[in-house]
Parts: structure tokens; C-alpha cells; sequence
């Protein structure tokens, strides 16, 4: 891992965890806690959708080629 890449992973553990918790916390305590919970769940969501975007979809994730598995195989 280079220096960019720990730092964009820094970055989006801030954006996606730690200022929603904060937008939470601090709506909460201005009692407003309904839409704390709707920052803090807005948030997660899409630091987990940048996240699947980013570094998951990309992944080649499929089994070696030339194997088959048939039907009559018994299992």
C-alpha cells in the first residue's frame, strides 16, 4: 500500500464512519435526533456504496477457466 492509498482510505474512513457518527451526535444533542439517525444512516450508506464502487466492483472475482461442473456429477 503507497502513501495516496493510505491516504484515501483515511480519508473515507472519516467521510464514511466518523462524521455521520458525529452529525448524529451532534443533532442528537440539539435534540434533533430523528434527523441524526437519518444523517447517520445517509452517511453509512453511501460510504458504503463509494465503497463497493471504488475498491469492490473492480475486483475480478470469477473461478479458473476450463472448469466445468455438470449436471449428472452426483453432487
Amino acid at each position: 500500500m503507497n502513501n495516496q492509498d493510505a491516504v484515501v482510505l483515511a480519508l473515507t474512513v472519516v467521510a464514511a464512519i466518523i462524521l455521520p457518527g458525529l452529525a448524529n451526535w451532534g443533532f442528537s444533542t440539539l435534540g434533533y435526533p430523528w434527523v441524526g439517525s437519518a444523517v447517520w444512516a445517509l452517511g453509512y450508506g453511501l460510504g458504503v456504496v463509494f465503497i463497493w464502487y471504488e475498491w469492490v466492483r473492480p475486483l475480478d472475482i470469477t473461478g479458473p477457466e476450463g472448469v466445468s461442473r455438470s449436471e449428472d456429477s452426483g453432487e
